[in-house]
């Protein structure tokens, strides 16, 4: 019996659109006469469970799946016959595979500090969203910023797209902000005045006029919305989910013993992306729901004007 792409994405826990792509790629086997496509049981066992010859050659890894270096899975190259003690290799290499596309994972990404590809894949997620779009970070600077991806939410709301877009950043006058400045600007930050005078005081402050900007321009509009709140928290990941795809990093303060620039929060390891109806990404938007809700009397929320008060910035 054939099967509709919309089961095989329930199937393989992925969207009905990253299906046509594995489909296209011949990821999936399939027949296609016209239009449609002839998918069967066995093409989604497949995928699921792949089988693993010793004297096969392995094909490269799909795509959607790659790892973000361009270096070897160790012990596996791609269009080399296998060996012997191989197989052990191999078996966990496709082991791999099939958990990923199971939890819904769509590809690992680079770091989006150093791989342009990573912010150039976020953007075209967000070029087609629709619906609701969800973003959470410490400061989201390349969303209410000068450069990135304000661009692309500026275009949603002079196009008038249905989209609401909500937003959880940190409260940049609370403890968790000073504690980021320390960490990517040193100790003598620890002094109100310091910190009120450095960069990253003077990049919130920037932000919190573009979100000002887009808020009144969101007034204006029918379809578009856009809603931000600040919290008294530490973000556990930075997130941007749209219905389709929801891109993950973990958030930390540390960074390589050569680096440079200061940079110690974010940007600095590989990214998920994985399909917003996966169960890791339904748990963290339950975990955003809880946060931006402000139910927590430890976790104090605060909105626009709140913030923008504290900072002196008309709304």
């Amino acid at each position: 019996m054939s099967l509709r792409v919309r089961d095989v994405a329930a199937q393989l826990n992925v969207s009905e659109k990253t299906v046509y792509k594995w489909l296209r790629a011949g990821l999936i086997p399939a027949r296609r006469i016209g239009k449609t496509w002839i998918i069967t049981e066995e093409s989604v066992q497949a995928v699921l469970s792949p089988k693993v010859s010793t004297t096969s050659v392995i094909s490269p890894v799909p795509a959607p799946l790659a790892t973000p270096s361009s270096a070897p899975v160790a012990g596996v190259q791609s269009g080399v016959e296998t060996r012997g003690n191989d197989t052990e290799t191999l078996n966990r290499f496709t082991g791999i595979l099939s958990g990923a596309v199971s939890q819904g994972v769509q590809a690992i990404l680079g770091p989006r500090g150093s791989d342009p590809t990573t912010s150039q894949v976020v953007a075209n997620a967000l070029e087609i969203a629709q619906g609701e779009v969800l973003l959470q970070g410490i400061g989201l600077r390349e969303f209410f910023g000068d450069r990135g991806h304000t661009a692309i939410l500026r275009q949603m709301a002079a196009e008038d797209r249905t989209i609401q877009v909500r937003a959880i950043l940190v409260n940049p006058v609370s403890e968790f902000a000073r504690a980021r400045a320390v960490a990517e600007d040193g100790a003598q930050f620890q002094d109100e005045g310091r910190f009120r005078g450095g960069p990253l005081y003077n990049d919130s402050w920037r932000s919190l006029n573009v979100i000002a900007a887009m808020k009144k321009e969101a007034e204006e509009r029918s379809h578009f919305g856009i809603d931000v709140r600040f919290v008294d928290h530490w973000p556990s990941v930075y997130l941007v989910m749209t219905t389709d795809s929801s891109f993950i990093e973990t958030y930390h303060f540390g960074k390589p013993d050569d680096a440079v620039d200061g940079s110690s929060i974010d940007g600095l390891v590989p990214m998920l992306q994985v399909s917003s109806t996966s169960s890791y990404a339904q748990i963290l938007r339950r975990h955003f729901d809880y946060i931006w809700s402000g139910s927590n009397p430890h976790i104090k929320t605060h909105s626009l004007a709140d913030i923008a008060e504290a900072m002196q910035v008309t709304v």
